[in-house]
């Protein structure tokens, strides 16, 4: 192996595979990054086998001197690149030395045997589509702030991507909350599909890139990008279901709701919610729920009582509803719709809340599960 490249082109295409590769492992191995050059494309390649990521830039036969693969240290690698100033380096193995050289200086780095180095996955065939990039991050956020931090359901810790009746969804829930996100569009797919996809592949998704091309099957789900020259992959693999019925948790009463401008009712909320009791983390607050007024309060032995008027306008029998503040400042916080609405069923049953409708071909709904209250 041996070429020439730009320093700050090198950095990039390792921070783009870098964030997988774990500090610390049973397997030492995965703490390095695999590095790869054929006539044209130099190419990075890292796993800690849960997720596979891979990043090739097209360099041309006029860069690459030598062909060749070497397996390296990655974070030690990426904090040399970070502190070298000059904007061009050579890079060559002798033996069992990678080299980074400057006109000012060496730096050796000691390799491991390639042979060592997990295979890299392929992508999976059986399926696949292409999305708006955009979206598809703006759909996780409004879902994966749900999902569970538990392990004993893990179910319940992944985004359940499914495909049905030319719509695309995404749900989370920790069976506390949920989040529902409806996307009318044709992915080409005719079959029903159900994946639960865990949080952190969607944290490897660029953000500033138009179209990602999805490929997935039972076990395993990859994301690619074609940029200008360069190409990035990555593989995740699924979490083992089944994913809970949550059709069956939404409630379909509408007698009883309250329609509000959310920003005022998110202030109100916050400062009652200073009230709650201090060690609990859950910060219940009451929604006191008339046709003629609409009141929060909550009130503890240790800090005192909080209590406003809000406004907004109710419909229905009368009833006072106890929830985790701080799960509906969450809720709140990712709805873009000025006006919102939640639909109780009684004290004891879930809220459903849905946003003002902002595009005719998507549906967003939240559910929140109430909290005991005498």
């Amino acid at each position: 192996m041996r070429l020439k490249i730009a320093t700050e082109i090198f950095k990039k295409l390792l921070e783009k595979v870098i964030k997988i590769v774990p500090s610390r492992s049973a397997f030492p191995i995965l703490q390095n990054v695999y590095l790869s050059c054929d006539n044209e494309n130099f190419s990075i390649y890292a796993t800690d086998l849960d997720f596979w990521c891979y990043v090739e830039k097209r360099l041309g036969k006029d860069v690459i001197k030598e062909k060749g693969e070497a397996v390296v240290f990655g974070r030690k690698l990426l904090e040399s690149l970070r502190e070298i100033s000059e904007p061009l380096l050579e890079l060559f193995l002798e033996e069992n030395t990678l080299s980074l050289k400057t006109s000012k200086g060496k730096y050796q780095f000691l390799t491991a045997p390639p042979e060592d180095f997990p295979k890299r996955e392929d992508l999976p065939q059986e399926n696949s589509f292409t999305f708006d990039n955009r979206l598809l991050i703006e759909m996780f956020e409004k879902t994966g702030f749900c999902v569970s931090k538990e392990t004993s359901r893990p179910a319940l810790t992944g985004v359940l991507l499914e495909i049905r009746d030319q719509e695309l969804r995404f749900v989370g829930t920790d069976g506390y909350r949920l989040s529902l996100y409806k996307k009318k569009i044709d992915t080409g797919i005719t079959k029903n599909i159900s994946l639960i996809i865990p949080p952190t592949a969607f944290e490897l998704l660029l953000e500033d890139v138009k179209e990602v091309k999805i490929y997935f099957d039972e076990s395993r789900i990859g994301f690619e990008y074609d940029l200008e020259g360069e190409k990035y992959l990555f593989i995740s693999r699924l979490i083992e279901g089944p994913y809970p019925d949550y059709e069956k948790a939404i409630p379909t009463a509408e007698e009883n709701y309250y329609t509000f401008e959310v920003d005022e009712f998110l202030k109100s909320l916050k400062r009652v919610s200073i009230f709650a009791r201090a060690e609990d983390r859950t910060r219940m607050v009451i929604l006191d729920l008339k046709e003629d007024r609409i009141k929060l309060f909550t009130e503890s032995v240790d800090v005192g009582r909080g209590e406003e008027e809000v406004t907004g306008r109710y419909v229905g029998e009368g009833m006072e509803v106890a929830f985790n503040a701080l799960y509906l400042q969450e809720i709140l916080s990712h709805i873009e719709s000025d006006k919102t609405t939640i639909y109780f069923s009684s004290p004891t049953s879930a809220m459903k809340i849905i946003p003002e409708k902002i595009k005719e071909d998507e549906e967003i709904l939240y559910l929140l599960m109430p909290m005991h209250y005498e």
